[in-house]
């Protein structure tokens, strides 16, 4: 079985770091059935939206030659030789890469040395959420510990709006990742993340389903590229639920709140699917354009500056001279 060496680089939260995870994924992806060694020496930082695709593509390395394993065995009627697999080398991380993979909870998911509980207060972490996602959970981490009040401050009810549209993000890629395919060893992955000295709170969510674009053209011939699909995806009210065994699937993507939510914060928005990527970071709202490298499924990132404002719906106090919502 060959073995592949992918040199990690420094991964930060903005264009180029998008085009270099996304890189290091499409060379994974394009080739899945192989041992990869990631290395570090070269990383000096490595942020949410590198961690949740590190650890997907383990995953989905493992699915894919656990799979190949299991045809060959069958087919000889002898036993299975090893597959393929990821070894992140630990040994060549500095000491700024290792400690924020280990607080994560990163390496806990790839080696019993590494502790299994979560920390409290400033991290969501690194999360795999399987077969049967664990709604409850997720919840309760977005309401109590991602978006907890000394962090950002927001009214009740725009705070229960914010979490609400993203836990729809975690929904829609359970329902179209995960049940509609069948597939019990990949689900779907999510890192959250809190830089206390840039006060910026993230999250990147992932899955290897069909796609954004794939769901929307499989279920509207009236729209003929991957561009206008997209587009309509991001609209109100249109949805792209394609599994019907889950009642209270969301029937919309959730991105409308979001999008207007992160403009008046100045945040960002990103959304990497199939041959499409989408950036909102300002008023002028959604940037849809083709992605130089295309992703097999869909990641979905947000960031928001933890500032001393607050937010509110403008409609919840009509004498505010303060109405940033």
């Amino acid at each position: 079985m060959s073995r592949h060496v992918i040199s990690v680089p420094t991964v930060k939260d903005d264009d180029s770091g998008y085009y270099k995870i996304l890189k290091i994924a499409r060379e994974v992806l394009d080739n899945p059935k192989r041992h990869f060694d990631f290395d570090f020496s070269a990383c000096s930082k490595i942020e949410h939206n590198a961690v949740v695709v590190l650890g997907a593509l383990a995953r989905y390395v493992d699915y894919q030659n656990t799979l190949s394993t299991r045809v060959f065995s069958g087919m000889i009627g002898t036993k299975a030789f090893a597959s393929a697999g990821v070894m992140f080398r630990v040994n060549t991380m500095s000491e700024v890469v290792f400690d924020h993979l280990l607080e994560n909870s990163f390496l806990s998911h790839f080696s019993s040395g590494y502790g299994e509980d979560y920390p409290s207060g400033g991290y969501i972490g690194y999360r795999e959420h399987n077969n049967l996602l664990d709604a409850d959970n997720i919840a309760e981490h977005l309401q109590e510990e991602w978006l907890s009040a000394d962090k950002l401050s927001l009214s009740a009810l725009l705070k229960s709006a914010v979490v609400s549209r993203i836990f729809e993000i975690f929904m829609n890629a359970y329902g179209h990742g995960v049940s509609i395919q069948n597939i019990d060893k990949l689900g779907v992955y999510s890192c959250g993340q809190y830089d206390k000295k840039e006060k910026k709170l993230n999250i990147s969510v992932l899955d290897f389903g069909p796609g954004i674009v794939s769901n929307v053209l499989s279920l509207r011939s009236d729209l003929s590229d991957s561009l206008s699909a997209m587009k309509w995806a991001l609209v109100r009210g249109n949805s792209t639920r394609t599994d019907s065994k889950i009642a209270e699937m969301p029937r919309g993507l959730g991105f409308d709140l979001l999008n207007e939510f992160v403009c008046i914060n100045e945040g960002e928005l990103r959304i990497y699917s199939n041959d499409v990527s989408v950036i909102s970071s300002k008023p002028s709202g959604f940037v849809v354009q083709k992605s130089k490298i295309p992703f097999d499924g869909t990641l979905v990132s947000i960031n928001i500056n933890c500032d001393d404002r607050h937010y509110q719906f403008a409609s919840e106090n009509a004498s505010s001279t303060k109405k940033y919502f």
